[in-house]
């Protein structure tokens, strides 16, 4: 047998694992669709933490929406690292407008937190005033529900965090449209799956829900501040504790608005690359949710071209079929079928990148990962706090204190 035909059953074989692959994440996503929305009034007075970095675009109606809420009593923190966020006054707007609601705007960022986002949320705690505590991401959009379905799980005691799945929505750019196709057809049928081999042991990035009692027992915000991933060790550290992480029936929508390939190449790689900290196994074998890559190799390779095009039509098919499936899941419009081929051919190569580097970019920071994705080079150290709606909480020791506004 000559190298050639070796090297071109093992791609088919490769390929046809990736298409069996495809149908099970059709399968999981079709029992996510038929998932029944909980029901229920006893609420727990809740505080919403919305940390920010820069204005992005819809920025304004996001927290609107955040603070719109249907629910007994709520609590909304909104907060920036530097008084010059371009987010600032966004907030603020939004703040003064609602003056029913109870907002509060912290301007800071904790010391010595290497994680940025959670630098932040750490000014932001001294502020929070409920024990039920809802971390949301500002890049997300959700209905005067979201709050509500989010909390109501928390009932149980066995449940120690509650996370969200969430949907891409593009803007009108061919960059968004690939990234919230990575999101719809990729990531979450993979999260899908991966329930398949046992209970959920981490949490997922827009949302993330948790009575203060369970994060006070896992050492606190303070407990994430050296990881990237600060969503996955959240769920990590709670599952940790012998307690649930469950997936709440909301799905939120996540507002996609790369404007160029680039832009979007180092957004997912950054996922990539972390996901590969986190869990390097997993992540070589992330290959298996690109047929239409491995099933074009094998096409290249091939001498006998019908069985191998016909291969491709199969990937093709079943990878259109799980675009399909996975937005009715998500209850979302589904894409162009011939952006999938543009989607699979991009993602592959990022995969291929995501293999090796250690700096990724969020947000305009560079940041730089260790091993188990520890980030070694610390934020910046400040730490400013104001609230328009509350006097200023008895100050802790801090680094350079200022106050702004």
């Amino acid at each position: 047998m000559t190298l050639r035909r070796v090297v071109t059953a093992a791609v088919e074989i490769t390929a046809i694992a990736a298409i069996a692959y495809t149908g099970v994440a059709i399968a999981c996503s079709a029992r996510f669709a038929r998932r029944k929305a909980e029901c229920g009034d006893d609420l727990p007075p809740a505080t919403l933490l919305v940390p920010l970095r820069g204005a992005e675009p819809g920025l304004e109606e996001n927290l609107r929406a955040f603070v719109e809420q249907d629910y007994p009593e709520c609590q909304v923190i909104v907060g920036v690292a530097n008084a010059d966020d371009p987010a600032l006054p966004i907030a603020l707007r939004v703040a003064a407008s609602l003056p029913d609601r109870w907002i509060d705007v912290a301007v800071g960022a904790a010391a010595n937190a290497r994680n940025p986002k959670i630098a932040n949320v750490l000014s932001m705690m001294r502020f929070a005033r409920h024990d039920v505590l809802v971390l949301a991401d500002s890049d997300t959009r959700v209905d005067p529900s979201y709050l509500r379905s989010v909390v109501l799980p928390l009932r149980s005691s066995e449940i120690g965090l509650v996370t969200c799945l969430f949907a891409g929505v593009p803007d009108h750019t061919f960059a968004s449209k690939l990234g919230a196709m990575f999101i719809n057809d990729q990531f979450i049928p993979s999260a899908l799956v991966d329930r398949l081999f046992g209970p959920l042991r981490h949490g997922f990035g827009p949302t993330n829900a948790l009575r203060r009692s369970v994060l006070e027992a896992i050492g606190g915000f303070e407990a994430l501040a050296p990881h990237l991933a600060d969503d996955f060790m959240l769920g990590h550290f709670v599952a940790a504790r012998g307690l649930r992480v469950a997936i709440s029936k909301y799905v939120v929508r996540t507002m996609v608005s790369e404007s160029s390939l680039s832009a979007l190449w180092e957004h997912e790689l950054r996922w990539h690359r972390t996901i590969r900290n986190k869990a390097p196994a997993g992540y070589a074998g992330m290959f298996l949710t690109y047929p239409i890559p491995l099933a074009l190799l094998g096409l290249g390779f091939a001498q006998r071209r019908i069985p191998a095009g016909a291969l491709l039509a199969t990937a093709f098919v079943a990878r259109v079929m799980l675009q399909r499936v996975s937005a009715h899941a998500l209850r979302v419009q589904p894409s162009s079928p011939w952006l999938t081929i543009c989607r699979d051919l991009f993602g592959f190569a990022i995969w291929a990148r995501g293999l090796t580097g250690t700096s990724v970019l969020w947000r305009g920071a560079q940041l730089h990962l260790a091993s188990g994705g520890i980030l070694v080079e610390p934020a910046p150290t400040r730490i400013p706090i104001v609230s328009p709606t509350l006097p200023m909480t008895p100050p802790v020791p801090i680094d350079d204190p200022t106050v702004v506004i």
